[in-house]
């Protein structure tokens, strides 16, 4: 036997390098992200809050100059559209409320998107998931939790920012602000 090394076996033909080799250590396999769009409704409406108020921020900057609340604004807006689906949750009116709070596992779970580096290297592809993530959260929230007037027409056919525009203006048009 070596000095604090494996054992050394000796077979007929001598001695044996693979068998005298440490065992190689299981691979780590990474677990793939759930796309945002299957993520519990909570992380989703947190994410796309959070992004918003980025973004807003971000703009902002852009048109007005550095400002370190701004910069601060936009932390805030990262940090809570990442973690902030569980305390969203408890905050949210009843109407928009899907199941149980979300855990620490499907926080976890959940896509950074844009909200990360690795997203930001992968603008298109990220920027058009959160898009059609933003959007169903938008119809969502404008349909009270699919439970009003709007639902049946929101969600018949293909979404998009211009029938969700179209929709909720036409209800405010005719007076109605809250339909059941």
């Amino acid at each position: 036997r070596l000095r604090g090394g494996p054992p050394r076996r000796i077979g007929a033909s001598g001695p044996n390098p693979a068998a005298s080799a440490a065992p190689a250590p299981p691979k780590a396999r990474a677990k793939p992200a759930l796309p945002l769009a299957s993520a519990h409704r909570s992380v989703r409406l947190a994410h796309s809050l959070g992004l918003v108020v980025a973004a807003s921020a971000l703009l902002l900057q852009l048109l007005f100059g550095f400002g370190k609340w701004l910069m601060l604004f936009a932390a805030v807006g990262v940090v809570f559209g990442r973690s902030g689906g569980a305390w969203l949750h408890t905050h949210l009116p009843a109407t928009l409320v899907e199941g149980r709070a979300p855990t620490e596992a499907e926080l976890a779970a959940a896509p950074p998107g844009l909200l990360s580096l690795q997203g930001l290297q992968h603008f298109p592809t990220e920027c058009g998931a959160e898009y059609k993530v933003l959007l169903e959260n938008l119809a969502f929230c404008c349909t009270y939790g699919k439970r009003n007037c709007l639902t049946n027409d929101m969600y018949t056919g293909e979404l998009s920012l211009g029938k969700v525009c179209a929709l909720v203006g036409g209800k405010l048009r005719e007076g109605v602000l809250q339909c059941r």
